[in-house]
């Protein structure tokens, strides 16, 4: 026949070992090491080129601040050439559902002892801010002596019955007066503290703004006798609120 016979796979005789292909060794320690030579060797010749241009003038001329640079330059590239290339470098991990080495995960940056997951906020017991620090209380306080102060003003619009100038006082103050009232009630800001109006402190700080609320009213309306009725049993209520929280 005139077909090519076809060819067979060489086969190492019986009882001869099987040669293994031979592997290079790694080139990475002796690739790395040129580039940081070549940095090192371009810093001693731009500090030399420096001190001969300090020793011989006042001034580098400018070739040798130009030679200088040049220098460093190269001391630039060299190093970044021995930098670990994209290969070497840490790779991306992300969990799937929770499972998994997630360390590139946007909830890997929480504590491992913090309790709230969606909190990127140290443990209370190692975190720095404490909100029931002396002086966080002190500045609420003072902030409430300002609102207290403007909100003696509200008997003389009464009086006069000035209800524009009596809405306008009531309107700027209760947002921010109930905030740091709040605030020294609880002893801290919300989602530090214990928001429990159950509390006695708690009970007399709402039916505070209550009766601030119903003078809004009364003022609104035009009722009078009623709006001073309201302003009086407020500031009782203030006057018991402030023995409750050592105000």
């Amino acid at each position: 026949s005139s077909r090519t016979p076809p060819l067979h796979r060489w086969c190492a005789p019986a009882g001869t070992a099987t040669p293994q292909p031979t592997r290079t060794p790694a080139m990475a320690p002796r690739t790395q090491l040129l580039p940081v030579c070549l940095a090192a060797s371009a810093v001693v010749g731009a500090v030399h080129l420096l001190g001969r241009g300090s020793q011989e003038g006042a001034f580098v001329t400018p070739s040798l601040r130009g030679e200088a640079a040049a220098a460093l330059a190269a001391a630039v590239v060299a190093g970044s050439l021995g930098a670990p290339g994209p290969a070497s470098a840490a790779a991306t991990k992300f969990s799937v559902f929770g499972f998994g080495d997630g360390a590139s995960d946007v909830y890997a940056s929480i504590d491992a002892d913090q309790k709230n997951p969606y909190s990127q906020f140290s443990n209370p017991k190692d975190r720095l801010y404490k909100e029931d620090a002396a002086e966080y209380i002190q500045k609420k306080k003072v902030a409430l002596d300002e609102s207290f102060k403007r909100l003696e003003k509200a008997p003389y619009f009464i009086k006069t019955k000035q209800s524009e100038n009596l809405k306008s006082l009531l309107t700027l103050q209760l947002e921010m007066m109930r905030q740091n009232m709040e605030y020294v009630t609880a002893k801290g800001a919300p989602g530090y503290r214990n928001n429990d109006e159950s509390t006695p402190a708690f009970q007399k700080a709402n039916a505070f703004f209550q009766d601030i609320s119903d003078l809004n009213v009364y003022g609104k309306s035009k009722k009078w006798p009623e709006a001073a009725d309201s302003y009086s049993k407020a500031m009782a209520k203030l006057a018991e609120w402030k023995k409750l929280v050592a105000y």
